[in-house]
């Protein structure tokens, strides 16, 4: 099974842009706190982050909604269309989903995004 989200972070000390953001979708999706996290062998620091996400599937519709109205411009438009796709699919087939279907879509996705955070899929 797989869940998708849109998400849009910004500097906690920005937050107020997140909640124009949530209120311009009419109050769906959540806002978060991500702490700071200091830098690993892996990764650098990590400034603590105020965050947008919206997960339930009729929400995701108005985000579908938003973007098709007001594309996004460069390699953002392509990774949103799989994106679309995914959402779509799943919410026409919610008790039928393939986790196969979505494990193309989702390695497509990952090829094209690999360091966005916007558009994502995590499986349960």
């Amino acid at each position: 099974m797989f869940a998708l989200y849109f998400s849009i972070a910004q500097r906690v000390d920005n937050k107020e842009i997140i909640e124009k953001i949530q209120s311009y979708f009419a109050g769906v999706g959540k806002i978060y706190r991500r702490k700071e996290k200091l830098p690993t062998r892996n990764s650098g620091y990590t400034k603590p982050t105020a965050y947008f996400r919206v997960c339930k599937q009729k929400d995701l519709l108005r985000i579908i909604e938003h973007f098709d109205k007001f594309p996004l411009q460069s390699k953002k438009q392509e990774v949103y269309q799989v994106w679309r796709e995914m959402a779509i699919a799943k919410t026409k087939n919610f008790l039928n989903c393939s986790s196969e279907e979505f494990r193309v879509f989702s390695e497509k996705l990952s090829r094209m995004n690999h360091k966005s955070r916007a558009f994502k899929v995590h499986q349960k």
